[in-house]
């Protein structure tokens, strides 16, 4: 049997009423003088007399007659005892029934049978309960703006309670769902609010407290103290505090890797709007592939229209990946300097760069609390993780002091920077890291990444891109010379690189190029590639190959004199060929990375930004007798 629970509504009810109509007279005094001879306003109580025991009992036996044996809701009788109805109950809803008013839906609209046949063969429980519930339901609002509060005997919990379902004839969407006729009060209380948050004058003894506090908090998170302050924002954000909302969604977007938006009016001559909100707007744009650009432009007005024009430009360069972030004083010199150690794969250095300068950071208005704007460059935005995100925001800055957190690294138990070494390509990778069948790279000891790049000859290096941006690359742009595979390059330990990878091109094993050769004038270079059932390693120097093997299933192609270390024998056992499980390739990548002391940066390449490059060929052109098929993609 449910329990029966008495629900005090008096504290609550008298505190609606009293706020209701200081929130009138603030915002709209001359309707509150009009209604000054009113009764609930003399008496300051939107409520009515108590329903005595006999309208409650009156409508029970109507409740039965009905069909239904379900006891009265238990928070519904309570209420129904301190107040015989409700007026203004939430924003759309003018006078909520006394007892002798409730009375059946009678589902006017013909809804049952709409949601019935949406079901389908295997529906889920809460869907044929929803499907029901127009046919049984009780209507508890006399006066709205087409706003129907449905009180369901077919939804009933272990207290009693029936769901409160509320539907909006205008707006075609399914009802909103409350536990009980408490929780859907409680909820219309905070609307009110909510709701009152949008005007200027809206002000009660509530909002101003909540004002106070969120200040408080605003100051706090400065501070580093993230978490209360974030607590506070939630708690003022419920009751319709615009600055709450704003302050909040600021710490959100570095704590939960950009989700959601900053409530900001999109005007670009505002420095929050431009620099902070917008990169991340346009990023999260083109990361869910919408086609419509005008959420990310702005209102489509006269009034807005330069704000639009200069939007398209930030938008067009964050398509392009070439946007930079900038931030005012010490903290943008982090910045570009960060920025650079990114660009060739160094993102824990480029984190400890801006993580170094975080207590130097300044913001553009009192309502700035953080640099989330990073999250929006293509190149800082991957490196700034949710871990990450934390780190900074829980660190003093704005000219605030306390107690500076402990870099990420050292909160783990890593004193020292750790090598990623190559064996990770071969090993299991975090999730959402992309599945690389195919993989070549070339490492060349001393010259830089430009030389690197100009030593491939294949032109000027491109704007940098993902691993998966880079794919796409290959099929969306005419590629140059002989038409070669896109490389990401970059630098590591004094080695530059240059990383292909492909989910499904596979090149002939019988005519692999070797660019280490020519890559390595003056210098050393090393040569990697692997597909299923094969895998390829060479060592040249000074423009000639000095050794190299090549183990393709059962085959064994060794050339030069190769140490013992990187013996193919040794690091491949199976005569059949390399492990299905990839750990001969482990074994073989990480004798490699200890002969010649070289590494890849693993986050880099699986989840950040490098600047790109048409590379050659994986295959050389057919020889005499040779033949190959040509295949065509096309996108649309």
């Amino acid at each position: 049997m449910a329990r029966m629970r008495n629900v005090e509504w008096g504290p609550l009810l008298k505190r609606w009423s009293e706020e209701w109509l200081e929130a009138l007279a603030a915002e709209e005094p001359e309707e509150f003088e009009e209604l000054l001879g009113e009764d609930f306003v003399e008496n300051r109580w939107l409520g009515f007399a108590p329903a005595d025991p006999a309208r409650l009992a009156a409508l029970e036996e109507r409740i039965r007659g009905l069909g239904t044996e379900v006891p009265l809701p238990p928070s519904l009788r309570s209420f129904l005892g301190t107040t015989d109805g409700w007026r203004h109950a939430g924003g759309s809803v003018h006078l909520l029934a006394g007892a002798e008013d409730i009375r059946p839906y009678g589902d006017p609209y013909g809804l049952r049978q709409m949601y019935e046949e949406r079901l389908g063969a295997d529906p889920a429980d809460e869907d044929v309960l929803l499907a029901g519930m127009w046919g049984r339901a009780l209507q508890l609002s006399l006066d709205s703006d087409l706003t129907d509060v449905l009180l369901d005997p077919g939804d009933v919990d272990a207290d009693g309670e029936w769901a409160v379902y509320v539907y909006h004839g205008w707006g075609g969407e399914p009802p909103d769902r409350y536990e009980s006729f408490r929780a859907f009060m409680e909820a219309m209380y905070k609307e009110f609010y909510r709701l009152g948050g949008d005007h200027p004058d809206f002000a009660t003894a509530v909002t101003r407290e909540l004002d106070a506090k969120v200040e408080e908090a605003r100051l706090a998170c400065l501070r580093g103290e993230v978490d209360a302050a974030l607590a506070v924002f939630d708690e003022a954000g419920e009751l319709g505090r615009p600055r709450a909302g704003l302050l909040a969604s600021q710490l959100r977007a570095l704590l939960d890797g950009g989700r959601g938006w900053v409530p900001v009016d999109p005007r670009m001559d505002d420095p929050l709007y431009a620099a902070e909100v917008l990169p991340l707007k346009a990023r999260n744009h083109l990361r869910e592939a919408w086609r419509d650009d005008s959420f990310v432009l702005g209102p489509a007005t006269e009034d807005y229209a330069t704000d639009r024009e200069r939007a398209a430009v930030v938008l067009a360069q964050l398509r392009q990946r070439t946007y930079e972030y900038a931030s005012p004083g010490p903290f943008g010199h982090a910045v570009k300097e960060a920025r650079e150690r990114a660009r060739w794969g160094d993102t824990d250095g480029a984190w400890r760069v801006l993580a170094a300068a975080v207590p130097q950071w300044e913001p553009y208005r009192e309502d700035h609390v953080a640099p989330f704007g990073l999250l929006g460059d293509p190149l800082l935005g991957p490196v700034v993780t949710p871990e990450r995100g934390r780190q900074l925001l829980t660190t003093p800055r704005a000219g605030r002091t306390g107690e500076r957190p402990a870099p990420v690294a050292e909160a783990r138990g890593e004193t020292e920077a750790v090598r990623d070494g190559l064996g990770w390509l071969a090993r299991s990778r975090p999730a959402g890291a992309p599945l690389r069948e195919v993989y070549r790279f070339v490492l060349v000891e001393g010259i830089s990444p430009e030389e690197l790049a100009e030593r491939f000859g294949r032109g000027p290096l491109e704007p940098v891109a993902s691993e998966a941006e880079a794919w796409d690359l290959q099929f969306s742009r005419p590629q140059q010379g002989s038409g070669g595979p896109v490389a990401r390059i970059g630098a590591r330990d004094g080695w530059s690189f240059a990383f292909e990878s492909a989910h499904r091109l596979r090149p002939d094993p019988t005519r692999l190029t070797h660019p280490g050769t020519e890559l390595s004038h003056g210098t050393r270079a090393l040569t990697v590639r692997r597909k299923p059932g094969l895998f390829h390693f060479a060592c040249a120097e000074d423009g000639q190959q000095r050794y190299a093997f090549t183990v393709h299933q059962a085959e064994r192609h060794l050339t030069g004199a190769l140490p013992a270390a990187l013996s193919p024998d040794h690091l491949f056992p199976d005569p059949a060929g390399p492990a299905a499980d990839r750990s001969d390739e482990a074994r073989a990548l990480d004798a490699i990375a200890a002969a010649f002391d070289v590494s890849l940066p693993r986050f880099a390449l699986d989840h950040g930004r490098l600047p790109t490059l048409s590379a050659q060929p994986r295959s050389r052109p057919p020889g005499p007798g040779e033949g190959y098929a040509t295949i065509t993609i096309t996108t649309r």
